[in-house]
């Protein structure tokens, strides 16, 4: 058995697919691989064991292209299809196409409601049922992400009359949230609109605390020192000034 795969363009007529493939794809899962090649081309991702000719991975692409070129077994639709061969014995094959199958497991939506404004959802295969839970997820990320900034910023700048302290950070891991959100009625159309625009002013007004931020970076520690005299306060490590005592100072 050859470690590795190697780059190959075939025929499509010499791909075989695998008879115990463990994943089986629906007529809309393969339509919306179809649209994505179309739309932005093959990227490739097809696992052939040339021993067999069986694919190991990449049976969901080989019948999105497969109807893109109207392929039906006869020689006058056969195409040519980029493939990783491998050269793999009975076991490794079986052993290969189980691992592949398991290890598709689903996108963590926490991470895809970040910028599911950035993208078309319904290209890649988001139902309105997953867009509802991602746009839940959004409006607790965006405040966990306003909560953390501000938290990270009372850590740096602490006001020179309060002792420093620690703040401690409750972080929702992902089965909780998930846990909050399955406890939650189903959402309207108009609900998960509002949701949204929730969501969106979240971030708005989160953006607009964090403008009233000016960082001060000091060259030396003289520097700080003279500051501090100026505005009639005791130097400390980490300091928190107001704008209103500079503001006093300028007038």
């Amino acid at each position: 058995m050859k470690k590795g795969s190697e780059t190959k363009v075939i025929k499509r007529s010499e791909i075989n697919f695998n008879p115990i493939n463990p994943k089986s794809h629906t007529d809309e899962e393969i339509r919306l691989q179809k649209n994505d090649i179309r739309r932005v081309g093959f990227l490739g991702g097809v696992v052939w064991n040339e021993a067999t000719q069986n694919l190991i991975d990449g049976h969901r692409r080989v019948k999105a292209l497969d109807l893109l070129h109207k392929y039906d077994g006869t020689p006058d639709t056969d195409y040519e299809i980029k493939v990783e061969a491998v050269d793999f014995d009975d076991k490794t094959e079986k052993e290969q196409l189980t691992y592949m199958a398991l290890q598709n497991s689903k996108a963590d939506y926490n991470l895809v409601a970040r910028y599911i404004n950035d993208i078309d959802y319904k290209k890649v295969g988001i139902s309105d049922e997953d867009m509802e839970a991602i746009l839940k997820l959004q409006d607790d990320t965006a405040s966990a992400i306003a909560q953390e900034t501000m938290d990270d910023l009372e850590d740096l700048f602490v006001r020179h009359d309060e002792p420093v302290t620690e703040l401690k950070k409750a972080e929702s891991t992902t089965a909780e949230i998930q846990k909050q959100l399955d406890e939650k009625p189903k959402m309207t159309k108009e609900q998960v609109k509002a949701e949204k625009q929730h969501c969106t002013d979240v971030a708005s007004k989160s953006q607009e605390e964090l403008d009233n931020y000016i960082i001060i970076d000091f060259a030396s520690i003289e520097e700080k020192v003279t500051l501090c005299e100026l505005l009639g306060i005791t130097p400390q490590n980490n300091m928190r000034i107001s704008g209103e005592q500079i503001l006093n100072i300028v007038e």
